[in-house]
């Protein structure tokens, strides 16, 4: 399994929607983008940080990482290695003693960011799963099957209403699939 490494980029908030946040994820060379949904809690945790907010330091995050630092010589890397329902299945890896311990994607992003760990994807969901970057870029794309199944019927309606029925098809194909029924 070849892996690819990314660097967190920014976050950003989803117009039209309060409470869903976008972490974009880059690969080395500045080419191609992850977009990794996150609530609104987390695009705050991300804006605090990227502000250099005095109260950082004693965030849970950033105690606890003092506190592994402080008592343990072990290496950390972040791996997404699947997406399963809209969601990105990721691991804290500890590659010196071969364990994994599963971890949300959102959080594995914040840590990897706190404490400046590496962070990788599983090459063959990149390649699915990554768009074009480019750094003056006004809207990211996203792929459908990151969205959450409200956020599917959401833009199903709307693309019925809109009339853009080749859209409401991938759609309800995806929707039908995470239902586990057939894609028509």
């Amino acid at each position: 399994m070849g892996l690819v490494r990314l660097n967190f980029k920014g976050v950003s908030e989803i117009v039209s929607s309060d409470d869903v946040g976008l972490i974009i994820l880059v690969d080395d060379d500045g080419q191609r983008q992850v977009s990794i949904l996150c609530d609104s809690a987390m695009t705050y945790q991300f804006s605090l940080r990227m502000s250099k907010a005095d109260i950082i330091e004693k965030l849970l995050p950033e105690v606890l990482w003092q506190v592994i630092t402080r008592n343990l010589d072990m290496r950390f890397q972040v791996v997404i290695n699947d997406l399963i329902d809209g969601q990105y299945k990721t691991l804290l890896y500890m590659p010196d003693i071969l364990q994994a311990i599963p971890i949300r994607a959102s959080d594995a992003i914040l840590l990897a960011s706190t404490a400046k760990l590496p962070i990788f994807i599983e090459e063959n969901l990149f390649v699915r799963q990554s768009v074009p970057h480019q750094d003056d870029a006004v809207g990211v794309s996203i792929p459908v099957n990151v969205l959450s199944a409200e956020m599917l019927q959401k833009a199903l309606e709307k693309a019925i209403a809109d009339e853009d029925y080749e859209k409401a098809s991938q759609l309800r194909d995806e929707l039908n699939k995470r239902e586990g029924g057939t894609a028509s």
